[in-house]
C-alpha cells in the first residue's frame, strides 16, 4: 500500500497499523522526513509523485498533484484509493478519467459521515483501536505545539511541508 503524507499524524498511524497487519508499505513524504517514515516501519520511502509501481491501496490525504500520483499508482481494476483529506488542494476527476485512465476504486472517507451513517462499523473500529492501543501497537505521537497567536505560522509550516505529525494550537 502507498501512504501519502506518511510523516503526518494520520500517515504515521497508517504506516504502523499497516505493518502490524502485515502489509508492504510505501510511505510518501518530503525528503527530509524519509528517515522518520522508515523508523515507523515503512518498507520503502519515496518523494511525492515518485514511481511506486502498482499498489493495492492508496491512502490519500494530500490532494493536488499528489492525488493524481496516487491514482496512477493504484492497480488497474482492483486498486483502491481512499481519500480522506485535501491538504494540497482539490482536484477534479471525471467519468472519462475513471473509464479510460484510471480503472480503479475511488472512495471518500469522512469520519463524521462514517459515525452518522454506519455507527456500528464505527463502534467496531473503535473497539479494535482500543485493543491496539492497549497492546502498544498504536502509540500517542508527540505533537508540535504552537501558541494560538502563531496559528498563521502553523498553517504556513504545514503548507510548506515543514512539519511532521500532528500540530496543536495552545490557547
Amino acid at each position: 500500500m502507498l501512504v501519502q503524507a506518511a510523516a503526518g499524524g494520520v500517515g504515521q498511524a497508517a504506516v504502523r497499523l499497516a505493518k502490524h497487519y502485515g502489509a508492504t508499505v510505501i510511505g510518501a513524504a518530503s525528503p527530509d522526513k524519509h528517515d522518520s517514515v522508515r523508523a515507523l516501519g515503512a518498507d520503502r520511502v519515496v518523494g511525492y509523485g515518485e514511481e511506486t509501481g502498482e499498489v493495492d491501496l492508496v491512502l490519500e490525504s494530500v490532494g493536488g498533484a499528489t492525488f493524481e500520483a496516487g491514482l496512477a499508482a493504484a492497480k488497474r481494476v482492483t486498486g483502491r484509493v481512499v481519500v480522506y483529506g485535501v491538504a494540497g488542494g482539490e482536484v477534479a476527476i471525471t467519468n472519462r478519467d475513471l473509464n479510460f485512465r484510471h480503472q480503479i476504486h475511488v472512495i471518500g472517507l469522512h469520519l463524521g459521515v462514517l459515525i452518522e451513517h454506519a455507527p456500528t462499523i464505527f463502534a467496531e473500529l473503535m473497539d479494535e483501536l482500543r485493543a491496539l492501543i492497549a497492546a502498544g501497537v498504536c502509540v500517542p505521537g508527540n505533537p508540535t505545539v504552537y501558541d494560538l497567536a502563531d496559528g498563521p505560522k502553523a498553517l504556513a509550516d504545514l503548507e510548506a511541508r515543514a512539519t511532521s505529525g500532528k500540530l496543536v494550537l495552545r490557547p
